[in-house]
């Protein structure tokens, strides 16, 4: 699941243990948290039948499930599936006689005869829900006058929310086979998981089946109905499906076009070709973020994009969703203490991905987005990323689960190199396929796949709060022509954050040129002698940011940062070494530079994130670079050199151009950026090419709600 799917837990985290005085009033620290643990079962879920006859006027549904289940042990006189309080109850039928049961919550107690070990039963149940009983289960897409395909549903069941529209076992630690019959209106669509067996219409009524033959945890059921439009492909024999309401349907090429790339990117690189029948990625209404559906992505309709928006700009969220088909589908946490093996993976290989299609810079920039992401939430607490304390399953989709998990799996994979990392997942993937996991079985997959024992790494990055902190310091010894450096964690301990032990690295950068050293740091302080012909341009620790970590204070002298704009290796020192360069009283001959680097820095997806540093200099001598800009494979760029041209004095040439780029092929953000820069110049001179703007069409009507902010 997207993270922004669980903004409304940002206050319920905090570290498991060795909580400090503050701590002591997180959810995650008694008496509010208590450890959890995965429910026991007596039996094996071996199929669940669905069939949903839906209501949709009267926002009700009435439905019967069919668990097939092998008991795990015989003597027993009684099983439990889960079932919703919103949920009425007509019957239940154990091997197709009425069964007694008793409901205690979310639980059906159902007695039996004495049980045998593996000899298989059903449990049928008669149910109804929805109206107005409480939790439906089902979120009921609400009309909306003149938008006639702004009706139908959709199915949520992470974490355990399954159980509010099918009776059945609806906990991660077991999987099973499914098969939908859902009963909907002749005009809709309905999109379930596996293979659409059949669609048959009666009257005025259609029922889909849909039919998933490979095990799978319950709460990747999904049922997502409506008038859609659905575009079919196909990608090595697998079926690819893109479902959006009808009115969307333009929107599908710029929305989804990266898929097919997307799904042979993960199957080449995991080893692991996508094991599911068919993808489908269904763009609903009213659903916040994304979820990761066994076989069925069911996505935010207000993402879908198009290319005047950038370059397949909704591609974060869908390689984030589609990895789960492998981690969180293919392998399923065992409990939600375990999360982490879905959601964290989910978000590197996001993060992989994104510097797969859009190069290096974009997997720096994703990462160290990671890394300020738990940052931020770390200063309000800390926690284990595994941790079995916690107040409920929802808590566990916190910054340390999704950023911080990601952002340690691209620690290990510095650590373990891609040739060993790699083998490692994919013998995680192939050796536990479509079982419930824990974290211990990666960490021997990885362990018998590289030779390296990941033990340790894990005890002190996953099973411990915290992270490192680092001061660093350097001099230059001219009588031992060497670099005398200092590095010093400052994290605090007494919560159980450690001191790390990390095979780091020292950049020196010399002539243009950039050298690294080993610097293993194993202390609260580590110093380091490098022998040097010359006194450096400038030095980094960790220059190619290989771990997870904080530096609080960059303690980079005036003199080190043109070296550092220029030549660091890592897109994100680059960018804080210009900003710090420009904002300090920069020379003429500093200002030339970063106009060179800049004009080098070319690309779709350019080294340096902001050029803001430079126009905030509002220096009129630098008009035509901005100008140059304009044309830049950036949006963003162009956007950003609007802006900076913004805050010149108006000019005939400059106003002319920002004229002529407001139409309908430019790139939404530039033209927005266009009408801002001349309202701010002229608001009565350009009224005509704003006016002109409330015509222009665009995603969500930026266009034209910024034209008319420009027109008063």
């Amino acid at each position: 699941m997207d993270t922004r799917m669980k903004a409304v837990c940002l206050c319920l985290f905090a570290a498991a243990s060795s909580f400090t005085a503050a701590q002591q009033q997180s959810p995650f620290a008694p008496p509010r948290a208590s450890l959890h643990y995965a429910p026991d079962r007596t039996f094996d879920l071996v199929n669940l039948e669905v069939f949903l006859d839906i209501d949709y006027a009267g926002k009700k549904f009435t439905g019967r499930s069919i668990n097939t289940v092998k008991p795990l042990m015989s003597g027993g006189h009684e099983m439990v599936i889960n079932a919703g309080d919103g949920l009425t109850i007509a019957a239940i039928l154990l091997n197709g006689k009425a069964a007694t049961y008793r409901r205690d919550g979310e639980d059906l107690h159902i007695s039996t005869p004495p049980l045998v070990a593996g000899k298989a039963m059903t449990i049928e149940t008669k149910y109804s829900g929805g109206g107005s009983r409480g939790r439906d289960g089902i979120h009921w897409i609400q009309p909306r006058t003149g938008q006639p395909d702004h009706v139908g549903f959709w199915t949520q069941g992470e974490t355990m929310t399954n159980r509010d529209w099918v009776p059945t076992w609806d906990y991660p630690n077991d999987m099973t086979t499914s098969e939908t019959h859902t009963t909907v209106p002749a005009d809709w669509e309905v999109v379930g998981n596996g293979k659409l067996v059949s669609s048959t219409k009666v009257g005025d009524k259609r029922t889909f089946v849909w039919k998933m033959d490979q095990p799978h945890a319950t709460y990747l059921l999904s049922l997502a109905a409506g008038p859609l439009t659905i575009k079919k492909d196909t990608w090595r024999g697998v079926d690819v499906l893109y479902v959006v309401p009808k009115s969307r349907a333009a929107l599908i090429d710029g929305s989804f076009g990266d898929t097919k790339d997307m799904l042979s990117y993960y199957s080449n690189i995991l080893g692991v070709k996508y094991a599911w029948p068919k993808y489908a990625e269904d763009a609903m209404y009213e659903f916040g973020g994304g979820m990761e559906n066994v076989s069925a992505t069911t996505l935010q309709e207000s993402a879908l994009t198009e290319p005047r928006e950038g370059y397949f700009n909704m591609a974060s969220l869908n390689a984030h969703e589609l990895a789960h088909q492998w981690f969180g589908d293919l392998v399923t946490c065992k409990d939600w203490a375990h999360i982490w093996l879905n959601e964290a993976f989910a978000t590197f290989m996001e993060n992989l991905y994104m510097g797969h299609s859009r190069g290096k810079n974009a997997y720096d920039q994703s990462i160290e987005g990671d890394i300020q992401g738990y940052l931020q939430e770390a200063r309000r607490y800390k926690r284990p990323i595994v941790t079995y304390m916690y107040p409920n399953a929802d808590a566990m989709f916190d910054s340390h689960t999704y950023p911080k998990g990601a952002a340690v799996l691209h620690t290990l994979r510095r650590k373990l190199g891609d040739a060993a990392f790699f083998k490692g997942l994919n013998l995680y993937l192939t050796t536990y396929r479509h079982q419930p996991v824990v974290t211990p079985l990666l960490i021997r997959s990885l362990t018998q796949a590289s030779g390296v024992d990941c033990q340790g790494f894990f005890d002190q990055w996953v099973y411990k709060p915290g992270h490192p902190v680092l001061d660093y310091s350097w001099t230059w010894d001219a009588g031992k022509h060497a670099a005398e450096v200092t590095v010093k964690q400052t994290q605090d301990t007494s919560d159980g954050t450690p001191v790390y032990s990390i095979d780091g690295e020292i950049g020196v950068i010399s002539g243009g040129q950039l050298r690294r050293f080993p610097a293993k740091l194993r202390t609260t302080e580590d110093k380091f002698t490098i022998a040097l012909t010359s006194k450096p341009d400038a030095l980094l620790v960790d220059p190619d940011h290989d771990f997870l970590r904080e530096i609080p204070k960059l303690n980079w002298d005036r003199s080190e940062v043109a070296a550092i704009f220029e030549f660091a290796p890592n897109s994100v020192d680059r960018t804080e070494a210009m900003r710090r360069m420009l904002t300090s009283s920069p020379t003429d001959q500093e200002v030339a530079m970063a106009v060179r680097v800049l004009r080098a820095d070319a690309g779709m997806f350019p080294a340096i994130t902001s050029i803001a540093p430079l126009g905030d200099l509002k220096r009129a001598d630098l008009r035509g670079f901005f100008t140059e800009q304009l044309s830049h494979k950036s949006f963003d760029r162009r956007s950003q050199a609007i802006n900076a041209l913004a805050k010149l004095p108006q000019d005939a040439a400059t106003t002319q151009k920002l004229r002529s780029l407001i139409n309908k092929d430019a790139p939404v953000s530039v033209v927005v950026a266009s009408i801002r820069a001349l309202a701010a110049w002229d608001k009565a001179g350009n009224a005509d090419v704003f006016r002109k703007a409330l015509t222009i069409p665009s995603l969500r009507d930026r266009i034209k709600t910024e034209a008319q902010r420009a027109l008063g």
